[in-house]
């Protein structure tokens, strides 16, 4: 894993992108009303638990380069052109860490742009981890176990949902016209459709949706009781354009993007600020676009036309994990002997009473995992009897 054609591949996580980790997930709601009880229940326990590890377990919390920056990154399961996509942000991620001034179309030095990326990561961390103050986000708050309050392991990385859409270059080529609809019809198709198809892989639906009012998407970004938490800590915004950096600024005849009217309109629309909640930048990722036929090029799915929006979205964790356990103890099933029993029960009773299992996780390393699915069975498990009196 330390090799350095391996770094040079996936990045160890440098001061300008994050390491990765990727993952596909169906819409929460939809794959639960799909889903068969047994095989409904197990995979939300489990999922549960895997994200977990991946958030919080200790050994992850080393990777990252020396900056230690990590984000989760999952896709919605019906996305299109999910493959060609992802490429395509990877070329990015690549070309700005390899050569920024070539890439970077809208108005931002490098100096500028890492200090925004640090001030993001400073703040998801103010928001997540725990301090002398704040409790920090921990996945899974706590559950009794044989009697004995544990809490659940801190969060450590980020956790982000990313969607897609492709614009043509015409419909890009509005969006820098400041005396048009454009950039807000841009910014409420982005809001509207991309950030709630991407967020429906953890959030169910009746979260998500807008209200009426001014600003109909606060509640998601920007919520106004103090109570309340925002379930979108930030918004990062990427138009990906297949043509060389010279072409676009001849193309637009500027030197670089602003994007103040696109800035104006996410703030109408989400209330949060659009300074701090939202980055956009304009990437030329760099092929050559126009090499004709006969070049290497062909194939890529790459087309000149087609610019690529990638929406990412940090999201608030402590409500995650919520969304995922609470539907495991809205029923309650018969148990063999008679007795009525959760869902935690039809899941996990023969791997809770599973010793020599659970000693070969340890041994294996798996203990953080192990943890985890007892935090998940007990928390279910007590919720479910408080609720239907068991």
């Amino acid at each position: 894993m330390s090799s350095s054609t391996v770094r040079q591949m996936f990045g160890a996580g440098s001061e300008m992108v994050p390491l990765e980790f990727h993952c596909i997930e169906p819409g929460l709601d939809e794959w639960i009303k799909n889903a068969s009880d047994e095989d409904k229940y197990a995979r939300l326990f489990e999922v549960t638990a895997c994200l977990g590890y991946l958030l919080t377990d200790p050994k992850v919390g080393s990777l990252g380069g020396a900056a230690k920056r990590r984000r989760l990154l999952l896709y919605p399961h019906d996305q299109g052109n999910l493959l060609t996509c992802v490429n395509a942000s990877q070329v990015a991620d690549h070309a700005l860490k390899s050569n920024y001034a070539a890439t970077v179309f809208t108005k931002l030095d490098q100096a500028d742009f890492m200090n925004r990326v640090a001030r993001r990561y400073k703040a998801y961390a103010d928001l997540v981890t725990a301090s002398d103050f704040a409790k920090g986000a921990r996945w899974i708050s706590q559950a009794m176990i044989e009697g004995d309050k544990i809490l659940g392991p801190n969060v450590h990385s980020i956790l982000a949902v990313r969607g897609y859409d492709i614009l043509n270059l015409d419909e890009y080529m509005e969006s820098f016209n400041d005396v048009s609809a454009a950039p807000e019809r841009l910014i409420r198709r982005v809001v509207q459709s991309v950030a709630t198809n991407a967020l429906k892989t953890l959030f169910p639906m009746d979260m998500l949706g807008e209200t009426s009012g001014a600003q109909p998407f606060s509640h998601i970004f920007a919520p106004a009781g103090s109570s309340e938490q925002a379930l979108v800590y930030y918004t990062d915004i990427r138009f990906l354009v297949p043509t060389s950096i010279d072409k676009l600024r001849m193309i637009t005849g500027a030197r670089g993007a602003d994007r103040g009217r696109m800035r104006e309109a996410y703030g109408q629309m989400t209330g949060a600020d659009p300074m701090t909640g939202l980055s956009i930048i304009d990437l030329c990722l760099p092929f050559l676009a126009d090499m004709g036929d006969e070049s290497w090029q062909t194939g890529t799915g790459l087309n000149e036309d087609e610019i690529i929006v990638e929406v990412t979205m940090a999201v608030n964790p402590a409500i995650v994990w919520k969304n995922l356990l609470e539907p495991t103890t809205n029923e309650v099933f018969d148990l063999p002997k008679g007795k009525k029993g959760t869902s935690a029960n039809v899941w996990g009773d023969m791997f809770m009473g599973n010793e020599p299992l659970h000693e070969k996780m340890a041994k294996d390393g798996q203990g953080h995992y192990l943890n985890l699915l007892r935090l998940c069975y007990h928390w279910s498990h007590d919720k479910s009897k408080e609720i239907h009196g068991l």
